[in-house]
This record gives structure tokens, sequence and C-alpha cells, in this order.
């Protein structure tokens, strides 16, 4: 007999919460030989969206006001993922104009993804099918919500778990045939605020709904929204218990308990789990 009621849904973000590891390079790299195949060499091109990237993340940071020791409230940290919007859409842009992902369908971005899985290039954190299999049992939902650029990539690894055909919901980007990045509801997702749209556009809004009836899984600071929103319990993964969300959390006046002390219903509160078998073995499932 369960402690606490089992939730209704799980949200989960894809890279760094699923897998081990971002999935963006294993993304890149799995496209290169196709282009090749097709007289494309794409290499030059994606070494300087990953440069361009990079130098604007660092760019931004560096230039935003207030500083992060002076972020002290959820609001401070929320404008500040916010305002990456305009950043993050000159990448996408970078990344459409380029056609790197151009002639690609959806059914060998899945293939791609299956591959990775094989090929240990996308590897799962600990428990993640125990868990998938005690929310089956619970015979609640669960969904994916990602800034990543392929949504039928993502099916491709999770089928390698949760069997072909498990028809999960995918929130995530994904680029047409042409190679152009488009978003789950329109305009590509790349921030906190646009994850979060994407996440209610599968549970709905309800003022009643107990915090606890939903969880969103997470592990950076693009699930910030998420994590925090109204009737949503927030779950963060971090491997050590010292990632840098979980400082941000307890900066901005979150307590941080690990999900072994997980409490029905609980206000102001973030838990942690460093794998799935903590959270399976954990009162949210237990």
């Amino acid at each position: 007999m369960n402690k606490y009621p089992i939730p209704e849904v799980f949200i989960l973000d894809f890279d760094g919460t699923i897998t081990k590891n971002d999935t963006i390079d294993t993304i890149f790299k799995s496209v290169l030989p196709i282009q090749d195949e097709m007289g494309r060499n794409m290499s030059r091109a994606w070494q300087e969206i990953i440069v361009k990237y990079k130098q604007d993340y660092h760019s931004h940071v560096q230039m935003y006001e207030p500083k992060e020791d002076e972020r002290v409230t959820p609001t401070d940290e929320i404008k500040f993922y916010r305002s990456f919007r305009a950043m993050e859409q000159t990448s996408f842009s970078r990344i459409s104009n380029s056609h790197i992902f151009a002639g690609i369908d959806e059914e060998q971005w899945e293939e791609l993804g299956s591959q990775a899985v094989k090929n240990e290039e996308v590897v799962v954190r600990n428990g993640f099918e125990s868990f998938l299999n005690n929310v089956r049992k619970a015979k609640s939902k669960w969904a994916i919500v990602s800034v990543n650029f392929s949504c039928a990539f993502i099916r491709g690894v999770l089928g390698s778990y949760a069997g072909p055909g498990s028809n999960v919901p995918v929130m995530a980007n994904q680029p047409n045939k042409d190679g152009i990045m488009k978003g789950p509801l329109g305009i590509t997702m790349t921030t906190s605020d646009a994850k979060l749209d994407a996440a209610l556009s599968l549970v709905g809004t309800r003022d009643d709904r107990p915090k606890g009836s939903v969880v969103y899984i997470g592990d950076s600071g693009t699930d910030i929204e998420c994590l925090l929103a109204d009737g949503i319990a927030g779950v963060i993964i971090s491997g050590d218990g010292q990632s840098s969300i979980l400082r941000m959390m307890r900066r901005i006046g979150y307590k941080t308990w690990h999900i072994e002390a997980y409490k029905y219903n609980e206000p102001k509160t973030v838990y942690w789990a460093r794998d799935f078998l903590e959270i399976v073995q954990s009162p949210l499932l237990s």
C-alpha cells in the first residue's frame, strides 16, 4: 500500500534527465554520414554552429544583469532563463539555414535514436526501465518535454526501453524534410517558459490540482518553470546531489529534499534523486 497517492502524470525532460549525458553531439555526428552519402559535407557547418553557440551563450551570461549571486527569487531566475530566447532562436536559425538536417525523414530519425542506444552512444540513467514499469503498473501517464532537436530521435531512444509503438507523447522540436526547425507548438521550443507551455498543453491548467498529482522530472535551468509550477511536484535528477540547479533552488529560497523524504502536496519544496532507481524506491512510487 502506497503511503501517498501515485501521481496521475509524469512529465520528463530528456537530455541529462533520462539520458546520462546531453545527446546534441550524438545527433550531429549521426547525421554527418547521411549528409556525406547525399554529397553534402556538413562537418564545417556543424563546428561553426557549436562554436557560435558557445560564444553567444558565454557573452549573454557575462552581460546579463543581475548577476547570479544577486538573483535570489524565483522571478529573478525565471527572467534570466527566459532572456536566452533570442539567442537560442538565432542558433536554431543557423541550424535551419545550414540545412544540416535536410533530407532526413522521421523514420530515419527514429532509427538514428535506436542505433545510438545499441551503440551505447546514448545511455539512460540507472533504474529508468524499472521506473517505466512502475508507472505502467500504477496506470499513470508519462510524457516528454524537451528542447532537443528531434522528437523522432527521442522516440527512437525511448522505443529501446518502452518498446516500439509505445506512443508516449513527445513535445520537442523537429526538423522538416528541408532541415527547417519546427517547434511542437509552432515556434521552436528553446526556453523555460516554452517548456512550461508544452507541459501545460499535456495536462491542462487546474487551480485545484494537488501538488503531487503531476510530477515533473528535470535536470537543468530550462526546467525551472516546470519544476516550480503550481500543482506540479518537481524532482531534480542530480548524479552527485551537487548540481548547479540544486544550488540555484536553494539560492532562490526552495527546500531541496532527497526524494526519500517525499511528502504529498508539500509547498515550496523541490526534491532530488541521483537516478530513477531512487525515485522508484521512494514514497513517490512505493
